[in-house]
């Protein structure tokens, strides 16, 4: 598995590099990510809005979900949008977190709970995932390889002048601003000091 992760973020890192190619169909991808299910994180009524496609069990989510949480904190709302790929669990910790009577508080416990040393998200997976269910992981996988993404996490924004954009991989630090249109805001986790 650790090879899988890091093969995955040696090639997210290249793909990310270009931070100026984008697909040519972004328009129409951005207008299926904006109906797509989420899981929403931050103030209802948020004037900037960052889209996260996200595995459960994913390292490099959790990380994204820790650098965004003091940007939640300065208004932004984050929509996640689950898929499940990376272990047999994820589908089942995607539809738990997808059927908890409050999503955002079950993705904090899957987060703050993670554990790095196996890869796998804290909330407990549902045994029988509904096929409807895991019909709509399995589209959003689809949606997200359509932005050309060979994993997690996808980040999808639009700018200030309202251009879809997309990152591939936990994005920089010093990149945050320009993708939430928040000022900076602090962040000293040591798990996030290689992206500052």
């Amino acid at each position: 598995m650790l090879v899988v992760v890091s093969a995955f973020f040696a090639g997210a890192s290249v793909i990310a590099a270009d931070r100026n190619r984008q697909h040519p169909d972004t328009a129409a991808l951005f207008a299926k990510v904006e109906s797509a299910d989420a899981v929403v994180e931050g103030p209802a009524s948020a004037q900037h809005v960052l889209y996260v496609f996200f595995d459960a069990n994913c390292f490099y989510c959790h990380l994204t979900w820790k650098a965004l949480q003091p940007y939640e904190a300065a208004g932004l709302q984050v929509r996640w949008i689950p898929v499940a790929y990376q272990q047999p669990s994820s589908v089942g910790r995607a539809a738990a977190i997808v059927q908890a009577p409050d999503r955002a508080a079950a993705l904090r416990l899957n987060e703050t709970g993670y554990d790095a040393s196996t890869y796998d998200g804290a909330i407990t997976p549902i045994a029988d995932v509904p096929a409807a269910l895991a019909a709509q992981f399995e589209a959003n996988t689809a949606l997200m390889r359509a932005f050309g993404a060979p994993g997690t996490p996808l980040v999808v924004w639009k700018t200030s002048s309202g251009a879809p954009r997309y990152r591939i991989g936990v994005p920089r630090l010093s990149e945050l601003p320009a993708m939430t249109g928040l000022p900076r805001q602090a962040i000293d986790d040591p798990e996030l000091k290689a992206f500052r």
